[in-house]
C-alpha cells in the first residue's frame, strides 16, 4: 500500500508540480497544526504506557512491536480522528461504533489479511484495486452521477478481494495449522483489539473534548447572532 501510495503521490505531482506540490505542502502544514499533534502525541504516550505495562506483565514482547507500529498508525490513528469529529451524541452510541470497528477492522481484516501474506505480485495487485476501489467508495456519495448499480459493482468489487484474502487465510491456515496456533501469532491476533480497547478512555476524552468545544463554538455563533438581531 505504501508503494502504491508513494507512486500515486509521485505520478500527480508530476503532472503539477508547483501547484498540486504547493497545495500538498498547505496539507502537511495544516496537519502540523498544535491541537492535533497534542491529540497524537498524547494517544501515542498512552498507547506506549500501556505497552510498557503490558510489557512488565509479560504479556506484550518485542516481537509485537511491528504489530504494534501499524495498529497505532492505521486503526488508532483512525479511531482518535473519528473521536475527534464524532457526530455521535451519547456515549453508548459512540462505545457501539468503537465495538464495531473493533470486530470488523481490527479482529477480522488486519488478522486475517497480515496472518498469511500472498506473494508480491498478488499482493501488489490486491493493494492497488483497493486503494482505487475504496477510494471510488469514499467518493461516491459525494458524487450524484453514481448510479447505484455503480455503487453496488465497488462494494461487489471490495467484497471480492476480501473473500481473496480470507480464502487464502482460510487455506493456509488448514494446510499449516500448527503455524497459527504460535505464540507470536497470538500475541499479533490480541495486539489490536487490546490496545484498541485500552484506548477506549482516551478516545472517550478527546469525542467529550470535542464535542464541548463544538457545543461553546455553537453557543459563540448564536449569541453573535443574537447580539446583531439586537442591534438591528
Amino acid at each position: 500500500m505504501l508503494l502504491w501510495t508513494v507512486a500515486f503521490l509521485v505520478w500527480v505531482v508530476s503532472k503539477d508540480p508547483r501547484g498540486i506540490g504547493g497545495s500538498f505542502l498547505n496539507v502537511v502544514r495544516a496537519f502540523f497544526v498544535p491541537p492535533i499533534l497534542l491529540v497524537l502525541g498524547s494517544a501515542l504516550l498512552y498507547s506506549a504506557a500501556i505497552a510498557y505495562v503490558a510489557h512488565d506483565a509479560g504479556l506484550w514482547h518485542a516481537t509485537a512491536l511491528k504489530a504494534t507500529v501499524y495498529w497505532f498508525l492505521g486503526t488508532g490513528t483512525v479511531l482518535i480522528a473519528d473521536a475527534a469529529s464524532t457526530t455521535a451524541r451519547n456515549s453508548r452510541e459512540w462505545l457501539r461504533e468503537v465495538l464495531r470497528r473493533v470486530i470488523a477492522v481490527t479482529v477480522v481484516t488486519e488478522f486475517v489479511v497480515n496472518a498469511y501474506t500472498l506473494p508480491l505480485a498478488f499482493e501488489l495487485v490486491l493493494m492497488l484495486v483497493l486503494l482505487v476501489f475504496v477510494a471510488m467508495q469514499a467518493y461516491a456519495p459525494y458524487n450524484p452521477t453514481v448510479t447505484p448499480a455503480t455503487r453496488r459493482f465497488i462494494d461487489g468489487v471490495l467484497a471480492t478481494v476480501g473473500m481473496i484474502y480470507f480464502g487464502y487465510f482460510v487455506a493456509s491456515a488448514l494446510h499449516d495449522p500448527g503455524g497459527l496456533a504460535t505464540r507470536q501469532t497470538a500475541e499479533d491476533f490480541f495486539v489490536g483489539p487490546v490496545l484498541t480497547v485500552a484506548l477506549i478512555p482516551f478516545l472517550w476524552s478527546v469525542a467529550w473534548l470535542s464535542r464541548r468545544q463544538e457545543d461553546k463554538l455553537h453557543e459563540h455563533v448564536r449569541a453573535r447572532l443574537m447580539r446583531q438581531s439586537v442591534a438591528r
